[in-house]
């Protein structure tokens, strides 16, 4: 006498339904994980142009003016801060361009490359007063861009 066993396995339908609920799931969280990161880069971003403010302010509070020492407009050739993050692949480059007001402005630009390049907020200012701006490389706005 033999004995029959049930059989054991999934059938073909239960397969494809099982690929279609992952296929659906990958398809919400894709696109929430890049938006994530994104914004984990940006606040990595506005860090470094907060630091690189303070910076500023303790090179004027040294030596008197926002330039540097003989050199009326031009940003510190000390300025320590190029992009974010500071090593590996760059996703913001930094910099602090010459300002019209000799000594007495400044303005530190994080502009948004490589993976970033895309990004809602394309660039990031802030200046001597703390005024925060960006311009936008698509949807941005203040709250997305300076305060998320």
């Amino acid at each position: 006498m033999t004995h029959l066993r049930p059989q054991q396995g999934f059938t073909l339908m239960e397969l494809i339904i099982t690929m279609v609920i992952i296929g659906i799931l990958t398809a919400i969280a894709i696109p929430n994980y890049t938006a994530y990161i994104q914004r984990s880069n940006r606040s990595e971003a506005r860090n470094a142009l907060l630091e690189a403010a303070t910076w500023m302010e303790r090179w004027r509070t040294e030596r008197g003016s926002y330039d540097t020492p003989g050199a009326a407009g031009t940003p510190p050739a000390t300025f320590p801060f190029t992009q974010v993050p500071a090593v590996g692949t760059a996703k913001y480059t930094i910099a602090a361009p010459a300002t019209p007001a000799p000594g007495t402005t400044y303005a530190i630009t994080a502009v948004a490359v490589g993976v970033m390049a895309g990004d809602a907020c394309a660039t990031l200012t802030i200046n001597q007063t703390g005024q925060r701006t960006f311009t936008t490389g698509g949807a941005g706005t203040q709250e997305l861009c300076w305060n998320r």
